[in-house]
């Protein structure tokens, strides 16, 4: 069975790679062919037949399957778009399977959405639909398409971690920090100063891994490495950084994979993330965690509350007022 799998795959977000992974583990194929917008990414985590960029090259290839496949794409455009590329455009003179997994779900308020009949077709019609989380699954249900989701509770979670890199990490107390470019999220680290510092003194004597998993090769605020270095330059003064190649963007780009990565936060005692799918490896591994945020982003929020009955003690979350 040739299969496509679509997603957010390329643009430099480990999360959205992780996805990908467990996509391919979920739905097994020999012929396997991915959407990514920069192959030379992808194809260092994963092995297939072949890949694509366009609509028109999914169609040429004339797929049994296709699988909208995990990451945070549902949300306007994005999931429009992606449900129209599912849309066989030779309209009903061969079946596809579709299936879309796995997705997270943002509000959609745009008044063409509830009449796209290109949207209701997939929707109402799709082998399977599956969201990741309580909150994504309520708001489908204030779709007017008439099919409710199944939850999958973050499945990424499960696959192994790849330690080739926690070989490198010091044999000593090691907090893991992880915050984005965004402008909302610096523009609060500076407003939440004072209520950040005793948080983070609780970790003295720690060494600092800056966990790094978004290197976005076209939007300035998806850059972790800006993101870390200034929350480092706002508290982590008196702090030791170890593993400071983890900042080197071509040494990030050479040797971290998904499962590298959840093999880095394994290996931390603590991880300060405001990154979902740190969050994940940090469940994944029995990790304690403070999730920090924009007390406007509820994203994190919704994994503590789907996932509340395997997070490890010590854990929670810091909204960050404006």
């Amino acid at each position: 069975m040739r299969t496509a799998f679509l997603g957010s795959y390329g643009f430099g977000n480990l999360g959205d790679e992780l996805c990908l992974i467990d996509a391919l583990k979920q739905f097994p194929t020999e012929d396997a062919w991915v959407f990514s917008a920069r192959r030379e990414f992808t194809e260092r985590f994963v092995k297939v037949q072949g890949w694509f960029k366009t609509r028109a090259e999914l169609w040429a290839l004339k797929p049994d399957r296709i699988v909208l496949g995990g990451g945070g794409v549902g949300f306007w455009p994005s999931l429009r778009d992606s449900l129209h590329w599912m849309y066989d455009p030779s309209r009903g003179e061969r079946e596809v399977e579709c299936h879309v997994y796995n997705i997270g779900v943002g509000k959609i308020t745009h008044p063409d959405w509830g009449s796209d009949q290109i949207v209701q077709n997939v929707l109402t019609n799709c082998a399977s639909f599956t969201v990741r989380d309580h909150v994504s699954r309520w708001l489908c249900l204030e779709w007017p398409f008439k099919r409710e989701p199944g939850l999958t509770f973050y499945p990424e979670r499960k696959l192994a971690a790849d330690m080739t890199l926690a070989a490198l990490m010091p044999d000593r107390p090691l907090l893991g920090v992880s915050i984005t470019g965004q402008r909302t999220m610096l523009e609060a680290l500076k407003h939440n100063i004072e209520r950040i510092r005793p948080v983070l003194s609780q970790f003295r004597g720690y060494g600092i891994v800056p966990i790094i998993s978004t290197n976005h090769q076209w939007e300035a605020e998806e850059d972790d490495v800006l993101g870390f270095n200034t929350f480092a330059d706002l508290f982590l003064r008196d702090y030791e950084i170890v593993l400071p190649q983890f900042l080197d963007k071509a040494w990030w780009h050479e040797n971290l994979t998904p499962l590298r990565l959840k093999g880095i936060i394994s290996k931390c005692n603590f991880l300060v993330s405001q990154r979902k799918h740190n969050i994940i490896h940090a469940i994944g591994s029995n990790v304690p965690f403070l999730a920090i945020h924009p007390a406007e982003d509820d994203s994190l929020l919704r994994i503590i509350y789907s996932l509340h009955a395997e997070i490890a003690p010590l854990s929670g979350f810091l909204s960050l007022s404006k």
